[in-house]
């Protein structure tokens, strides 16, 4: 055993001590001569242990919490139990009050019978916590009253259900509140976006139950796989599919305007970084993180350009260092990037006319001739397509029909940071090459 732990065992009083000793020896099983139906049974069985483990800890917690103990192991007191949680047993935020909040409900509010329940292993912690969050805003009599019919439901449901149940049974439980408590979540909606020390956009939200299945319903035909062999995840269709809502919303043009402008996506980079001038920084985005310069080529593929020239004092590009050193080369980089991310005050010397790569009769007629995404095995239809340069219009390829293809975004990605290569031949016919491998596949 574990010198701290054994110290900590016997400093915390009768029946730890025995219970670390246990622990330690189911530790030193060997699980590999256990026969299969055995070692199955064990892990069900040491579930159930588990959760009447979290009760009996639950209704500890709840006794440090009405005497005020919170601190007491050390000779201090603490400010609250949920911040001594988070201090001493290491919890996060809503990890510790929600913890708390089902342990007075539990032991010192009105859900005598689920803690009897969870005590014997009949239920899970999880259980406990929907039967003590879908109950607190009920009196305390309500609650009690209604606990039997919840328990039942909670011995046959799993949590993400019984949370359903829940919300039904108490607006009927108690209908004078319902419209009260539907204010209360009203109030708590909201979505919340930060960038990433990765560069990524991290989403985190509450919607209102009429708001989730409007925006569940209009993902959903996003978010199906391509094709059998869509490999992307669940969550990483939905992403995609949230992606494309967003793409579709900017395209159509009913969007508010800001500012008199059409809102839109909008990327600022340097000529050089954009033909692959190495040593340079990518594109950035007016809010989000860096964009990798294949990401803006491939957003140039089909895009609205608008040229600026400007000029940055000579002093703020380049220095006096090694141009091969990496601290002169990240000078040059930061005299680069937005004056609000620290880069040189560029002042613009020429504002060129704002023009769109591929024209809308070109779109018309590539529509009529691809129909819709022409990498192999793909039927995207027309709407989730951009239009792809064979040779990128940066590299001199032209913007004409023969140049011209139209990929669909998951496509077109793997076209520009996955590698894949798209080729057509004389007769018309496109070929596809993976990065992996050698051979074309017919398009």
């Amino acid at each position: 055993m574990d010198s701290n732990i054994d110290s900590n065992a016997q400093a915390g009083g009768p029946g730890l001590e025995p219970l670390a000793a246990a622990i330690d020896a189911l530790a030193a099983h060997d699980l590999a001569g256990l026969p299969a139906g055995v070692a199955a049974r064990r892990v069900l069985v040491l579930r159930g242990l588990l959760e009447r483990l979290e009760s009996q800890w639950l209704r500890e917690l709840a006794a440090v919490d009405a005497r005020g103990a919170a601190g007491a192991e050390d000779g201090t007191q603490a400010a609250s139990t949920a911040g001594w949680l988070r201090r001493r047993a290491r919890l996060g935020a809503t990890d510790a009050h929600q913890r708390l909040r089902v342990a007075r409900a539990l032991h010192r509010g009105p859900l005598g019978g689920t803690a009897r329940a969870l005590a014997a292993g009949e239920l899970s912690f999880a259980h406990a916590a929907v039967l003590a969050a879908g109950t607190q805003d009920l009196p305390g009599r309500t609650a009690a009253e209604a606990e039997p019919v919840l328990l039942e439901a909670a011995r046959r449901l799993d949590p993400p259900r019984l949370r359903r149940v829940v919300a039904h049974l108490c607006d009927v439980a108690d209908p004078d509140t319902a419209q009260a408590r539907a204010q209360r979540r009203h109030e708590q909606r909201g979505v919340w976006l930060s960038p990433t020390l990765a560069g990524m956009v991290a989403i985190d939200g509450l919607l209102e139950p009429e708001a989730g299945q409007a925006l569940l319903a209009a993902l959903e035909p996003l978010a199906r796989p391509a094709t059998a062999e869509d490999a992307r995840s669940g969550a990483q269709r939905r992403a995609d599919a949230l992606t494309e809502l967003a793409r579709r919303a900017l395209e159509g043009g009913s969007l508010p305007q800001t500012g008199g402008v059409r809102p839109q996506i909008t990327v600022t980079i340097e000529l050089a970084s954009l033909l692959g001038q190495a040593g340079l920084p990518g594109g950035e985005g007016v809010w989000a993180g860096p964009l990798p310069v294949e990401t803006a080529r491939r957003l140039a593929c089909d895009a609205v350009v608008t040229r600026a020239v400007v000029t940055r004092p000579s002093r703020d590009v380049g220095g006096d260092g090694d141009p091969g050193d990496l601290a002169s080369r990240l000078r040059v980089a930061v005299a680069l990037l937005p004056p609000a991310l620290g880069g040189a005050p560029p002042e613009l010397l020429d504002l060129g006319r704002t023009t769109r790569v591929v024209s809308a009769a070109q779109r018309r007629s590539l529509a009529v001739r691809d129909g819709g995404c022409v990498f192999p095995g793909c039927d995207r239809p027309l709407a989730w397509c951009d239009a792809h340069h064979l040779r990128h219009w940066l590299h001199g390829g032209p913007t004409d029909l023969a140049n011209l293809v139209l990929l669909c975004r998951a496509h077109h990605r793997a076209v520009h940071e996955g590698g894949w290569r798209l080729h057509r031949h004389p007769g018309g016919h496109l070929t596809v090459t993976s990065p992996h491998c050698r051979s074309p596949a017919a398009a």
